[in-house]
């Protein structure tokens, strides 16, 4: 590993970082965890996964923006974070990635770079298809009933939101063109894929085992450990401690396995 262009990567990530604090995109755990993840990601990566990493950090921002208070209208009483992303959000999402990123640089096996760049394009896909869904003109659908749910549910759906996934995971593909792997359509194919993929085992697993809070006041379901309303909540359903970043950060890992085991197949 270069010492310099480790140095440059943690120059370019306290850059970043330090921005985005100051924008309020991320909190201060956040902004130190993305520096230690976007040092791994382009020190030990190299530009393609940093740029899918950017390339996810600002679309998904820009997106968190987009008609803001109208989203936080619509999930106030479901969603547990909203705002700045904290630590833990950013290591859900992009620590795979520097995992991976790491794995590349030491096993001298750039195909991890293809995983990284993988759990990228899920992380943007279920971004995407969060921030996007969220608008949709018609109301979400659980995956598992097909019931109409409340904006924000874990497992809940809707056709913007499929759109907004495909073309997530589809523009994070896009840049696995240039990784140094041969045929490179379908290291583009394989991301894009594994995006869509990990995309669709968030909303199952969320659906079926993330933790189900019911407020004791006003018996609403929601993400919260204490709705609005004031009331104390219980878990009712699905696993004890598993909220939406491990979700997430098991959703990325998919995406990333699924990448690197379909190139394994086909290229092995």
């Amino acid at each position: 590993m270069s010492g310099s262009r480790l140095f440059v990567a943690l120059l370019l990530s306290a850059l970043i970082a330090v921005v985005a604090y100051h924008r309020r995109s991320l909190s201060r755990s956040g902004a130190l965890a993305a520096m230690g993840v976007g040092t791994l990601v382009l020190g030990c990566g190299g530009v393609i996964p940093g740029l899918a990493l950017l390339l996810f950090f600002l679309t998904s921002t820009l997106l968190s923006v987009y008609r803001k208070a109208d989203k936080q209208q619509l999930t106030q009483d479901t969603v547990e974070k909203g705002g700045a992303r904290d630590g833990m959000q950013v290591l859900a999402n992009g620590g795979v990635a520097a995992l991976c990123c790491l794995l590349a640089e030491t096993c001298s096996a750039p195909v991890f770079c293809l995983a990284a760049v993988a759990s990228l394009a899920a992380a943007n896909a279920d971004t995407w298809a969060t921030e996007l869904g969220l608008l949709s003109p018609r109301p979400p659908h659980h995956v598992l009933t097909f019931s109409p749910v409340p904006a924000g549910t874990s497992g809940a759906v809707t056709q913007t939101g499929i759109w907004g996934m495909l073309a997530g995971a589809a523009l994070v593909g896009v840049l696995a063109l240039f990784l140094p792997l041969s045929p490179r359509p379908l290291a583009a194919f394989l991301v894009a894929a594994g995006g869509v993929f990990g995309s669709i085992a968030d909303t199952f697993v969320g659906a079926l085992w993330q933790e189900q809070r019911q407020c004791m006041n006003c018996g609403a379901m929601t993400e919260q450990r204490r709705h609005r309303c004031g009331g104390e909540t219980l878990v009712i359903a699905g696993w004890v401690g598993l909220g939406n970043d491990g979700v997430n950060l098991l959703a990325t890992a998919l995406g990333g396995t699924f990448a690197l085991l379909g190139w394994l197949l086909l290229r092995g």
